[in-house]
């Protein structure tokens, strides 16, 4: 399911998780946890719904539950990456919310995502209680610190329809054209290639590609004595060269030569589940 709704599944019961990565880049995704991006070095574009920020060294940016949201950050990037459940802090984000999701980090934010990651990690006595108290206390920090506003749940329509449209091509991904995807999205042609582009950090026929290339991943995976013109015709594609070139550039192999098991733009931490995972093969999770 890539495209769609990023589920995370801890290991055990605490609520937090951090990742540091270099060359982090992850494609349009959400999910029900609020989101910290801190940059500890280089620097990174955050597509925040209809907004691009650009990510300095010390600066952090917020995303709310349910916020659809990208990142392309630069080769010599060094990002934290914070993901905790919408009710730590359901006191005081289910009220107010920054001004603007960008600040500079003047409350110690990388240091305490770092602090995390040992925490975590770790998994001392009472882990899960004292990430939970270090989030509330990190929160509450930049929340006084930062110019607030009321608290905003309704999601703007054109950001429902761009939800609702990635559902689409998850299940619609043999049929669906660029013309049908900008129609259900009731805007032009023009403007819903520039939108598309914008949110998701590709056009539209290649976003599709990826989708219709990890379905045929799925289905070799699933039936590898299956005549590669029949995954073909049942992926979308209408020729085996197309197929072959999208195959091969999206995964770097052969669709008869991919490794038993290949799983498209996986993570490789056992905290993500399912078979959606936002961050591409090229990012890497720093482990030290």
């Amino acid at each position: 399911m890539l495209a769609k709704f990023e589920k995370r599944a801890y290991a055990g019961s605490e609520r937090v998780w951090v990742g540091k990565y270099r060359n982090l880049h992850n494609i349009a995704h959400w999910h029900m946890e609020h989101e910290l991006i801190a940059c500890a070095e280089g620097s990174a574009k955050v597509m925040l719904d209809d907004t691009t920020y650009r990510l300095a060294p010390n600066q952090c940016v917020f995303c709310q539950s349910g916020s659809v949201h990208s990142i392309e950050a630069d080769p010599d990037s060094l990002l934290y990456v914070c993901l905790f459940n919408e009710n730590i802090c359901a006191s005081v984000t289910q009220v107010y919310q920054p001004v603007t999701p960008l600040f500079r980090d003047r409350y110690g934010v990388l240091q305490t995502l770092s602090d995390l990651r040992h925490e975590l990690s770790d998994r001392q006595l009472f882990f899960e209680t004292k990430a939970d108290a270090m989030i509330t206390e990190l929160v509450i920090s930049v929340f006084r610190g930062e110019p607030l506003t009321a608290a905003v749940h309704q999601t703007s329509e054109v950001t429902i329809r761009y939800k609702q449209l990635l559902n689409r091509m998850d299940n619609e991904y043999d049929s669906l054209t660029f013309q049908n995807a900008a129609a259900f999205m009731n805007v032009s042609e023009a403007y819903f290639s520039r939108y598309f582009k914008q949110q998701s950090g590709m056009t539209f026929s290649q976003y599709l590609n990826v989708v219709r290339v990890e379905k045929a991943v799925q289905l070799i995976n699933a039936h590898p004595e299956r005549k590669l013109t029949d995954i073909m015709l049942c992926c979308g594609f209408n020729t085996i060269r197309n197929f072959n070139r999208a195959f091969k550039e999206i995964t770097g192999y052969s669709p008869r030569g991919i490794p038993a098991g290949y799983v498209l733009n996986t993570r490789s931490v056992p905290t993500v589940q399912d078979t959606f995972d936002p961050t591409s093969s090229e990012a890497e999770l720093v482990t030290e």
